[in-house]
């Protein structure tokens, strides 16, 4: 007689994480096409994880957990998961907080998923698509300022504008609370990345306005109308936040630019950071 995926032992040293899962599932009496409904997981998919044959994504294994009842903790750090920051031993009085996979792993998880969608032009995946860029913005404020400037370095955000000679780090050092904008802006760009395919500060200033003059109709943008420029766009501070939402939106509608196309959208000079 075969043995059943559920007769496996429940012993947390040799059960794997698709066993795991199929208890969970079992337990609630819920088929593979339910969770599918519930979490846009495909059935199939779904099946491969309990198999053992793969394993989900960061954002897929949260969704699983989160209508299982399961500590997600827990299960990222099964097998090969992402390693869970260490919390000291209170002292009395004091409150423990709950154990959180590590961020980095779980930030580039996160980027690495909407990256796929995008390969896709997020079909299917729209709702998922927008609930990821939520986890992703709220996983990135777990950030210190040290690993966000290394997240942001590796795509590509400080190409000859970095914040100060000493970083992010330095602006937490002079002023908190524009540190804490700056970062909010770096984020906002880490994310284009992921849905645009390019951070936005990075594309030539002409070829950006271009993008703003075709679109502001359609989402009645209004120029900011700056003194001493032709255009009346301002600088990018002045008018990328204006076009941000409404590209992502049609990133995610399947009608997305592709603003990687270096062709169609080259990168301005950045003057080497001092």
């Amino acid at each position: 007689m075969v043995k059943q995926v559920r007769d496996l032992p429940e012993n947390d040293a040799i059960a794997t994480m698709g066993v795991k899962l199929r208890n969970a599932r079992d337990e609630l009496g819920i088929s593979r096409a339910k969770v599918q409904d519930e979490t846009g997981i495909p059935a199939k998919t779904l099946e491969h994880y309990e198999a053992g044959a793969s394993e989900p994504t960061l954002t897929r294994l949260k969704a699983l957990c989160d209508l299982y009842k399961l500590p997600f903790g827990e299960m990222a750090g099964t097998e090969e998961g992402p390693k869970k920051i260490a919390v000291e031993t209170p002292k009395e009085g004091e409150t423990v907080p709950e154990e959180v996979p590590g961020g980095m792993v779980v930030v580039e998880a996160m980027l690495d998923e909407l990256t796929a969608f995008r390969a896709v032009g997020f079909d299917g995946a729209q709702r998922r698509a927008m609930a990821l860029v939520d986890e992703l913005t709220t996983a990135m404020k777990r950030l210190e300022s040290d690993e966000l400037e290394a997240l942001a370095e590796a795509r590509g955000l400080f190409e000859g504008d970095r914040p100060t000679a000493d970083g992010i780090f330095g602006l937490f050092v002079e002023d908190i609370d524009e540190a804490q904008r700056f970062c909010g802006l770096v984020e906002e760009r880490i994310v284009d990345t992921a849905i645009l395919g390019a951070d936005l500060y990075t594309i030539d200033r002409e070829a950006l306005v271009t993008v703003a003059d075709d679109i502001k109709d359609e989402f009645d943008i209004e120029e900011p109308r700056f003194l001493g420029w032709s255009d009346c766009w301002g600088d990018y501070a002045e008018f990328v936040p204006l076009i941000r939402d409404p590209l992502r939106k049609l990133a995610l509608m399947g009608k997305g630019m592709d603003l990687a196309n270096l062709d169609q959208f080259p990168r301005r000079e950045l003057e080497a950071a001092a």
